[in-house]
């Protein structure tokens, strides 16, 4: 089977089954972040959010209660996306997912920590928007988002990024099959984007340490 996706713009990423693997065996994120169990319930707890700093969220106390002091809204967001959503399916509560967004952002909670926190939640829905999966949507989206609220800009670059996981979807599910990996296709396209793009002739960030 076919074990290559396709990024928009023409950037093709190749051996994806290998460079998957490689990345859940070197880098901890997986151990300490993928592997965590957390209930994909409509209740964001403080461990929830503490969890976020498995993935180098680096919130520090005063941070995450900010996100805390907030779970009230968040959680009221939460109940409008049901257990299991998944970006790809037919119909996506892009509203619903905007609420949340806007529910969770706050000083220095940006869309990385936003989608660090909330991924656990909503694992086959929601992306982690690192720096290198922000650039690469901000060059693959036609669209003018100027003017638009940052809720508004991270459910477009989902909307974007939902293209790519429909387009790739059979190799990421059979890639995640075969290696029995604890990933959402979704999450599985965000690694090979976030770790491997930056092999290519146009790189959207720098790739983990154990590469460099």
């Amino acid at each position: 089977m076919k074990d290559s996706i396709m990024l928009q713009g023409g950037i093709e990423i190749k051996d994806c089954q290998n460079k998957l693997t490689e990345f859940c065996e070197k880098d901890a994120s997986y151990r300490r972040y993928d592997l965590e169990n957390v209930k994909e319930d409509n209740e964001l707890t403080r461990e929830d959010v503490e969890l976020g700093n498995r993935m180098v969220a680096r919130m520090g106390p005063l941070v995450i209660q900010s996100v805390v002091s907030r779970t009230k809204t968040i959680n009221s967001a939460l109940e409008r996306i049901a257990p299991g959503t998944s970006i790809s399916d037919k119909t996506v509560p892009w509203s619903a997912i905007e609420q949340l967004f806007s529910a969770t952002l706050g000083s220095e909670i940006g869309p990385a920590r936003v989608t660090k926190i909330l991924h656990k939640k909503r694992p086959a829905l929601i992306p982690i928007l690192d720096s290198v999966v922000l650039s690469y949507c901000k060059s693959a989206c036609s669209d003018d988002l100027q003017g638009e609220s940052e809720a508004s800009k991270m459910t477009a670059y989902i909307k974007l990024i939902k293209i790519d996981v429909d387009n790739n979807l059979d190799v990421l599910k059979n890639i995640i099959q075969v290696s029995a990996l604890k990933l959402t296709p979704v999450r599985a396209f965000e690694i090979l984007l976030w770790g491997y793009s930056g092999e290519y002739e146009r790189t959207f960030g720098r790739p983990p340490v154990w590469k460099r």
